[in-house]
């Protein structure tokens, strides 16, 4: 496993780290969000969306517990696992058959649920440093993970 530290000081550096990891991604791949609320969890996954080329709208799947998005060459689910409270509501919307490597699998709050989750590729830990400041922990567990983030500033 790699892992990464990131100072984050403005919504810039998530910018910045959203636009990043997007180039590097060339093929499907699960990436898990963990932290407290207010870290940055749904805006790098939001860019990470448009950044894959979804015109629309990316709304938070806080009520709806998963987003479906069709970008320029993946499909995108964006889950949220905040509001789930058992294993049972979990396989309730069938989570399983969301995750094919041909699609990209984007989890908030995957630490919920850390143990009934597939292996994702790279986790996104934000944790509070200041009122405005944060710091992203990102470890890799896949070579695929661990390529995507040795090519990362």
């Amino acid at each position: 496993m790699n892992k990464k530290f990131f100072f984050i000081k403005s919504v810039k550096d998530i910018i910045f780290l959203a636009n990043r990891f997007c180039v590097l991604i060339k093929k499907p791949v699960y990436f898990y969000f963990c932290g407290d609320i207010g870290t940055g969890k749904s805006l790098f996954c939001r860019l990470l969306i448009k950044n894959l080329g979804f015109t629309g709208l990316v709304n938070s799947p806080t009520y709806t517990l998963v987003n479906e998005y069709k970008c320029k060459k993946y499909l995108v689910y964006h889950f949220d696992l905040y509001r789930i409270l058992s294993s049972e509501e979990l396989f309730d919307i069938d989570i399983y058959n969301y995750f094919d490597r041909n699609n990209i699998c984007l989890v908030e709050w995957a630490n919920k649920f850390l143990n009934l989750l597939p292996c994702c590729d790279l986790c996104f830990n934000f944790y509070f440093f200041s009122r405005y400041k944060r710091i992203l922990c990102i470890k890799s567990f896949s070579h695929l993970g661990k390529n995507i983030l040795n090519l990362v500033i």
